[in-house]
């Protein structure tokens, strides 16, 4: 079950994650998901984190030379949908922050996902006047954090439009708070949905996921890191977006085909967005045979 704050995001989001941007005849992705760090201060029990034999805390970060590479790229695509700064870590560890998002922040829609243990007045409005637009804050500890996160952005003349606070401190009876995943078969905890082969997933055809190292992973679901479609460091984003192993997992997700690994042990939903993009490619795909067979 989805909560109020989690389906308030969702429309938020929608505004802009789904509307369909094309480049060189090509729909492009609108949502572009940031691993800056290997370090997360919380392991949290419904998160893959909680194991550190699966997955352990490491002082690995994103190079700014890979931020600065990322935000040329996507000016000359004329981007216009948005960067989340959140991927496997938490990113108020990444000792550069200000800097990334001042990078990013010129030309590009810049959020933020925290766990707002490292947030304050002061940092808050730094971030914000460095670029930052936006603020997602999950609170973890208790019902009494609404209102101190309120005054914290209070303090920072930051107004209610610049962030959302989403409870994540219910029990495991109402799943936490949140919509659970599996995280491609990491965990398994809570009420989890089941694993259905059949259902499409449209995550290829309008995000991206890239790691510190600059990996570009299937998407943010695969906490094995099986799948990496290229690396930013060595092609341009574009390339990466149209290359055969994006293309092959896109083209099977589509059409409900969640066969291969790491998609067949995964119970994420995968259509909340990227429906007019499945269109988009769908139609892409049959003009490009109608074409062909002229």
């Amino acid at each position: 079950m989805i909560n109020d704050a989690t389906k308030r995001n969702l429309r938020r989001k929608s505004s802009y994650i789904d509307r369909v941007q094309y480049h060189e005849g090509i729909p492009l992705f609108s949502w572009i998901d940031l691993n800056l760090t290997e370090l997360c201060n919380r392991k949290c029990v419904f998160c893959p984190r909680v194991d550190d034999a699966f997955y352990p805390n490491q002082n690995l970060h994103m190079a700014l030379p890979l931020v600065e590479k990322l935000a040329q790229e996507l000016q000359e695509l004329n981007y216009k949908g948005a960067i989340v700064l959140c991927g496997f870590g938490e990113p108020m560890l990444h000792p550069e922050l200000v800097e990334i998002v001042s990078i990013l922040g010129r030309h590009h829609r810049v959020e933020l996902v925290t766990n707002g243990d490292k947030l304050n007045a002061s940092n808050a409005l730094r971030l914000y006047d460095a670029g930052l637009d936006y603020f997602v804050v999950s609170m973890y500890d208790g019902p009494h954090q609404e209102a101190y996160f309120k005054a914290l952005f209070s303090e920072a003349s930051l107004a209610p439009e610049t962030y959302i606070l989403r409870d994540r401190w219910h029990s495991e009876e109402d799943d936490f708070g949140l919509k659970l995943t599996n995280r491609a078969g990491t965990i398994n905890i809570g009420h989890q949905d089941p694993v259905v082969r059949s259902q499409p997933c449209y995550y290829p055809s309008y995000s991206m996921t890239f790691d510190w190292n600059g990996d570009a992973l299937l998407c943010v679901q695969d906490w094995h890191k099986r799948v990496k479609a290229g690396n930013l460091f060595a092609q341009h984003i574009f390339d990466i977006w149209k290359s055969p192993t994006m293309a092959k997992y896109r083209q099977r997700l589509i059409k409900g085909k969640r066969t291969v690994a790491p998609c067949s042990n995964c119970n994420a939903d995968g259509t909340l967005h990227g429906f007019n993009h499945c269109d988009a490619w769908k139609s892409l795909r049959q003009t490009t045979a109608v074409d062909a067979n002229s």
